[in-house]
This record gives C-alpha cells, sequence and structure tokens, in this order.
C-alpha cells in the first residue's frame, strides 16, 4: 500500500504518453533530432556546436535508437520514458516536502498535464532536461551532494532553460541559509564548483550560440500571460478556456504557498518557497524572453510545470484536509486536461506537420525526371528520414540570407534537367521573404497541384516547351478583363504528365473589385471534368483586384492527366469565376474551348 499512489500515478503517466505515440508524423524540429542518429558520437557534438542546444539529448537519442530502433515510436520513447520519470521524480520530491498525499495529487496533476504529454511524444529534448532537473531538485532536497552535481551537469548538457533550476535552487540555499551548518555550505559550493567546471569546456560554445540566436518581436506582457495559462491548462489547445484551467492551477498553486507561510508550522514554509522558486524562475526566465527578444514558445514552460504541480497539489490538500475529497478536487482538476488531450490526439489543426504524407505523395505519383526543391534546404533532414531516395532532391536557397541571382540561376539549371519539380515550402518567411522561388516558378513554370501538410506546402511545378505556339484570341469578359493569348505546351500526353498552359490576360479595366479566380477543365466525351486545375492568377501571386489598367498578366497552369485517364480525345476548357459566379466570354458563354488535347496509352 505504501508505494500504491506511486505506481498508479506513474501507470497513467505511462498509458497518456505512450497513448497513440507514433500517430503523428515527426515534425521539422524532430527531424533534426532524428538526423543526428547518421553521424557518429564525435560528430554529433560538432554538429551540436553548430546547433542552438548542446548535445547530451542527441547522444542520448542515439545511444537509445541503437537499443530500440530509430522508428517513430522508437525515438519518441525516450521522450516518454523521460516524462514518467518526472512524474515519478515529482512524486518522491512532494512527498520529503509534504507529504504523500500533496506528492501524489502533484505527481498526478502533471502525469494528466496536457503539456507534459505532448512533449513526452516528441523527439526533441524538453521531457529530458525536465526529468534531469527533477533530479537535481531531489538531490537538493536529500542533501546528496554528488547525485546534485551529476544531475546538474547533465541537465545543463540537455537544455539551457535547465540552468533556471540551478538557480531556483541555489537562491533557495541563500533565502534558508541558516538552516545549513558551516562544513553543509562548503558541501553545497564545491558541488556547484563541479556543475561549473564539467560545464566549462561547453561555455564558449554556448555563449557562441547565444550571439546568433534568433530574435523576433518581443511579446507583450498580457499576451504572454494568456499563453502561459491556456498552456498550463491546455498544452498545445489553442482555445481561451484553458486559460480559466491554468488560472485554476496557478491559483491552487499560490493558495499552497501562502497558506504554508501563513501557518509557519516547522519547515513547511522553506520547502514550500522551493517549490515556488522552482515553478516561477523557469517561469519568469521563459517570460523575459519573450519580452526582451520575442523567444517564447509553449514548450518551454515544460521546465516550469513540476514546480507548479506541487504546490497546486499542496493547495488541494490546504483546502480539502479528507483525503477522498482532496482526491475528487484533483480529479476535477484533470478534466479541462482530458478535453484538451483529446484535442492534441484527434484534432487535425494540432497535428504536427505531415512530412510523412507529403513524401508518400511524391513518391507515389513522382516520375524518374522528377526533382524534388525543399525551400528551405535544411528540411531535408526529416525529408531523408521518410524518403526511400528515389527522387533528387535539391535545397534552394543555397544561402541565407537569400541571394536572389544566385536562386534564379539555379532554378533556371533545374528546369534544363528536369521536367518538373515539387517544390516543398515551410518558413518562407525566413527562407525566402520576397518570394524569389515562387514568382520563378510562376513565371517559367506550371503549377499543377498545390496541398497543404501542415504547415508545408506541396506544389507539383512541370516545365512546358519553350517553343509553343501562341494562339491570339483577344476575347473580352464581362468583368472588364480580356483574354489575349494562350498556349498549349502539349497536344498529345500520356497519363501522369502535366500539360503547359499559358494564358495571357490584359487588363482593360485596370483592377476589378471582386477576386476572379481561373478554371481549367481537361473535359472527356461527355463533358465530364477529368483533371482541372483552380487559382488566381500566376499562382495566386497576382490577384485581379491589383491589376493596372491596360497591364498584361502571364498566366501558367499545369493540369496533370490522371494515371488511370483511357487514352482519347479530350477538350481543354477555361474560364473565370468569382465565388458561384462566372464572368462570360464575348457576351456568349461563360466558358472557353481551347482545342483538343490527345492522351495516348
Amino acid at each position: 500500500m505504501r508505494w500504491s499512489p506511486l505506481l498508479g500515478v506513474a501507470a497513467v503517466a505511462a498509458a497518456l504518453r505512450w497513448f497513440r505515440i507514433d500517430s503523428q508524423s515527426l515534425w521539422y524540429d524532430e527531424g533534426i533530432s532524428a538526423h543526428q542518429l547518421t553521424r557518429s558520437f564525435p560528430d554529433l557534438v560538432r554538429a551540436a556546436a553548430l546547433d542552438t542546444h548542446p548535445p547530451l539529448y542527441y547522444a542520448a537519442l542515439k545511444a537509445w535508437a541503437e537499443l530500440i530502433g530509430s522508428s517513430e515510436l522508437g525515438l519518441r520513447s525516450l521522450s516518454a520514458a523521460w516524462g514518467v520519470l518526472a512524474v515519478v521524480l515529482t512524486w518522491f520530491i512532494g512527498r520529503r516536502l509534504f507529504g504523500v498525499l500533496p506528492a501524489s495529487l502533484a505527481a498526478l496533476l502533471l502525469a494528466v498535464a496536457p503539456l507534459a504529454v505532448y512533449y513526452s511524444q516528441e523527439v526533441r529534448m524538453y521531457a529530458q532536461v525536465t526529468a534531469l532537473a527533477l533530479l537535481a531538485v531531489y538531490a537538493y532536497t536529500a542533501r546528496n551532494l554528488w547525485l546534485y552535481a551529476l544531475a546538474g551537469i547533465a541537465t545543463l548538457y540537455s537544455q539551457y532553460l535547465g540552468i533556471a533550476v540551478l538557480f531556483a535552487l541555489n537562491l533557495h540555499a541563500v533565502l534558508w541559509w541558516r538552516s545549513r551548518t558551516q562544513r553543509q555550505w562548503l558541501g553545497w559550493l564545491a558541488a556547484n564548483a563541479a556543475v561549473g567546471l564539467g560545464f566549462l569546456p561547453w561555455l564558449p560554445t554556448f555563449l557562441d550560440q547565444q550571439s546568433h540566436a534568433l530574435n523576433t518581436s518581443p511579446r507583450t506582457p498580457e499576451r504572454l500571460a494568456l499563453d502561459s495559462l491556456i498552456a498550463y491548462g491546455g498544452g498545445v489547445a489553442h482555445d481561451y478556456g484553458f486559460a480559466i484551467a491554468g488560472a485554476g492551477l496557478a491559483a491552487l498553486a499560490l493558495v499552497g504557498w501562502a497558506t504554508s507561510m501563513w501557518r509557519r508550522a516547522g519547515r513547511l514554509p522553506e520547502h514550500a518557497t522551493l517549490a515556488l522558486l522552482v515553478w516561477l524562475v523557469p517561469l519568469v526566465l521563459v517570460l523575459g524572453l519573450g519580452l526582451r527578444s520575442g523567444l517564447f514558445e509553449v514548450r518551454y514552460l515544460v521546465v516550469s510545470l513540476p514546480g507548479l504541480m506541487l504546490l497546486a497539489g499542496l493547495g488541494i490538500v490546504r483546502l480539502v484536509r479528507h483525503p477522498i475529497a482532496a482526491t475528487g478536487v484533483a480529479l476535477l482538476a484533470a478534466v479541462p486536461a482530458a478535453l484538451a488531450m483529446q484535442q492534441q490526439y484527434d484534432n487535425p489543426a494540432l497535428a504536427r506537420d505531415d512530412y510523412r504524407g507529403l513524401v508518400a505523395a511524391i513518391e507515389r505519383e513522382a516520375r524518374p525526371t522528377d526533382a524534388v526543391v525543399l525551400s528551405a534546404p535544411n528540411q531535408v533532414e526529416i525529408f531523408d528520414y521518410y524518403s526511400h531516395g528515389s527522387v533528387s532532391t535539391i535545397g534552394l536557397p543555397a544561402q541565407r540570407p537569400i541571394d536572389p541571382d544566385d536562386t534564379r540561376r539555379r532554378l533556371a539549371a533545374i528546369q534544363a534537367q528536369y521536367g518538373r519539380v515539387w517544390l516543398v515550402s515551410w518558413a518562407m518567411g525566413e527562407a525566402d521573404p520576397d518570394g524569389v522561388i515562387s514568382k520563378w516558378l510562376a513565371e517559367n513554370g506550371f503549377q499543377a497541384t498545390h496541398q497543404w501538410f501542415g504547415s508545408v506546402q506541396l506544389a507539383l511545378v512541370g516545365f512546358g516547351a519553350s517553343d509553343a505556339t501562341t494562339e491570339h484570341v483577344n476575347t473580352p469578359l464581362d468583368n472588364g478583363i480580356v483574354l489575349e493569348d494562350y498556349r498549349v505546351g502539349a497536344r498529345s500526353l500520356t497519363p501522369g504528365e502535366t500539360l503547359p498552359l499559358t494564358l495571357v490576360w490584359r487588363a482593360d479595366g485596370g483592377p476589378t473589385s471582386d477576386h476572379w479566380k481561373v478554371f481549367t477543365h481537361l473535359l472527356d466525351a461527355n463533358s465530364s471534368i477529368v483533371a482541372q486545375r483552380d487559382a488566381e492568377p500566376a499562382d495566386n501571386l497576382r490577384p485581379t483586384t491589383a491589376w493596372l489598367p491596360g497591364e498584361r498578366i502571364q498566366d501558367n497552369y499545369g493540369i496533370v492527366v490522371p494515371a488511370t485517364v483511357p487514352s482519347g480525345t479530350y477538350t481543354l476548357e477555361i474560364g473565370m469565376y468569382a465565388g458561384e459566379r462566372r464572368s462570360v466570354f464575348a457576351g456568349k458563354d461563360d466558358h472557353l474551348l481551347l482545342g483538343q488535347v490527345q492522351v495516348q496509352p
């Protein structure tokens, strides 16, 4: 019975952390971690020096993968194990500070915390640094100096946010300095000296990494507070209602600390202050980064969760002293967490970027003359994790910040060598803020498909013949636009090929009040659509609302002939629409036929 509460919460923590752990694809950051497996341990350390994180997590992941395997389940299981260990350590710390019941409630709250569960299912270092920082806290409460020194060094080499927990412990030691003898103080200083000496070899690398740290727009205090409360109550679920749950946990924590300070029974104020510092010091560091440089991510809050839950568990016991009633209150507090976790597991809007599905889509449809253009180029690490190497990959731009002229030359070389490209676009605001790549492809290629895989875009762009015949039609539409010319890059294709089509519009009426989209259809003998491509002009880069009077706009489309289409004669049809309304050509029809296309076997 003595260990029943611990075993119970550990089982809950494990069940939640391994539930559907491999249901989602690895995303970009996880790809960086997975790529470390391809390196030797010395190379891994050198690569980490060029990254923004220290090397211990990557080394642990490589060792783990050699035992467990490098599948999504295998890689994510390391974080799940660290997440369960964090719950177990929270229980042991809580028992030393406050007793079994507050410890069990705190461990239960951490076990079901959506934020802790989410980052225990990710191939990154946040679960590891949380567990190792808690090991340092436990060593501090047990006054085990050797364990503290080892845990402190491991914490710093896992993720730099862990320094906040070590600072919290030292601040607590200073505030309660009278509780230690001179000999104990000397031992504590020696243990911290050991931590410092252990980290000293990496210190120059750490300082260099900080000089290259990304800065974004500073956040407002109100937004930071709201986002933190939502994360505490709902993890990554974006619902303002979870801010109430987060505020409730914070209120319980403050009640736990305030009542302990008010009654001042034995060492309870000292212990409650320790939990308060373990919660607030990491939180203040994260909020300070957000205020100063905009470097705020909810994952940074994971390290502060155990301190919050320790005090929340104490607060529940302070308010409701009966064990059964206190457990009931804790379970009631876990209801919002359950709702948030359901969203994290099932809501497609919260799913990680689906590189698994993206690579499968490419390899399912790719042709021998295709290439994959990765923009930003460092997507190659996550792309290669899923790719079987059947398609050539090219990273663009080749430098950051982008060199526009060099990038255009590289694109021209790709056009000369390959028939089509699969453009994988992510974080384009950083990789290509002026849209050099997308504009060049819109002018020189024929986009046939476009899909979203989370926040990652996949577009298939074909390259047509440069000697296609220009057909002059000069046909006006009733929306003030004139179709001046068109070019069909091929009149004979095989299934799976891309039909290049160029439309040249003239803005006789200047900008339009409505956003007109273009439809391009390939029709069979029954006038049924077998293939199509709809978009605003120039791959959505030149909306009709921004056209200048008399301006000529070249508008390229690629229409993929489905692999299942039977051979025969098909008709090419185009038109424009805004909402449910189609524009009329020359006062006659709401579509224009551009001749026939032969699909060969």
